[in-house]
């Protein structure tokens, strides 16, 4: 199958975004959430926290 074409128009094998969607990637849910789970585990195994 020739795709040659395949970014000059609008791929029929995509699935569609919306507009105000088209910034996020599904991985950015998965990158805050292990963000979150590592400043929480920083947090919870830091000492400096505790003597304050």
């Amino acid at each position: 199958m020739d795709k040659s074409h395949y970014f000059d128009h609008v791929c029929q094998d995509t699935i569609p975004t919306k507009p105000e969607d088209e910034a996020t990637t599904p991985t950015d849910l998965v990158s805050e959430a292990v963000e979150e789970i590592m400043d929480n585990v920083k947090k919870a195994f830091s000492t400096r926290d505790r003597d304050e």
